[in-house]
């Protein structure tokens, strides 16, 4: 690419910042605009607690409060590009437009989503028990409330069902597991169906405040000068209220695993 990175540190929050901007302005107008916003996220468990707050924060925010802002984006907006991952160590919120008003206003909806998200609050509650868990009443053929079940329903406890119904994906996990016994690789950041009941709303709660500050983010942009210059003054307008964490990254940190050498026998 003929394109140049520059990198910043946010002075207030000390948050990561990187942007590429293209020199050929024409080249640039062509190409699509790209941000994203990704955490340092580091699970204890298999509970899925970093996927389940990434469906949960794009419910709402502080001002965007509908109930599904990521659907309003996926019918209304020109992305190119709209989607939120969870790695093993890592949660990112990347979009994409090539119209720079567009763009804009998707990095707009984005940052507030992850900065001022309405899931956190008592009353938003059920927002966790949509996107992660809850229990759901299975009705009887015949009627008869004596023969009602219970059981488990949310979004990514069926989602993380039916990855665990191939063989091949339990394998790679459980693979992962063993070569990585003392680190957050050892977890399923996806969640292990059998766990992810657990997950109270306070282990939720906790789990966004410790991991989703400005002191824990890298951000990237790439576009022109102008959108770039543009992002940058969306994303430090969300920042500025925001205080500097010294300790966030050390206690994000994943430790050094040593490497151990056996000999097998024969």
């Amino acid at each position: 690419y003929n394109a140049m990175l520059h990198v910043y540190r946010h002075r207030k929050t000390q948050a990561e910042f990187a942007s590429f901007i293209f020199k050929d302005e024409a080249e640039a107008d062509r190409e699509d605009k790209a941000f994203g916003a990704s955490f340092r996220t580091v699970p204890t468990d298999s509970k899925g607690v970093a996927h389940i707050l990434e469906h949960s924060v794009l419910n709402g925010s502080h001002k965007y409060p509908v109930k599904d802002p990521f659907l309003h984006l996926k019918k209304g907006s020109l992305n190119t590009f709209l989607n939120a991952m969870t790695y093993n160590d890592r949660t990112v919120y990347p979009v994409a437009s090539r119209n720079s008003a567009d763009f804009s206003n998707l990095i707009q909806v984005y940052m507030d989503a992850v900065f001022y998200p309405v899931c956190v609050q008592t009353k938003f509650k059920w927002i966790l028990d949509q996107e992660g868990w809850r229990y759901d009443i299975l009705k009887s053929d015949d009627g008869d409330q004596d023969k009602d079940q219970w059981q488990y329903k949310g979004v990514v406890y069926s989602e993380m069902k039916g990855v665990y119904s191939n063989p091949l994906s339990v394998l790679e996990r459980e693979a992962t597991s063993a070569l990585f016994p003392d680190n957050t690789y050892h977890f399923d950041s996806g969640g292990n169906p059998q766990d992810i009941p657990s997950l109270s709303y306070q282990e939720f709660t906790s789990f966004y405040h410790k991991h989703y500050h400005p002191s824990n983010v890298q951000i990237y942009v790439s576009g022109t000068k102008d959108d770039v210059m543009a992002s940058m003054t969306l994303i430090d307008d969300v920042l500025k209220p925001f205080n500097r964490k010294d300790d966030i990254r050390s206690k994000t940190a994943i430790p050094y695993q040593k490497k151990t050498f056996t000999t097998p026998e024969y």
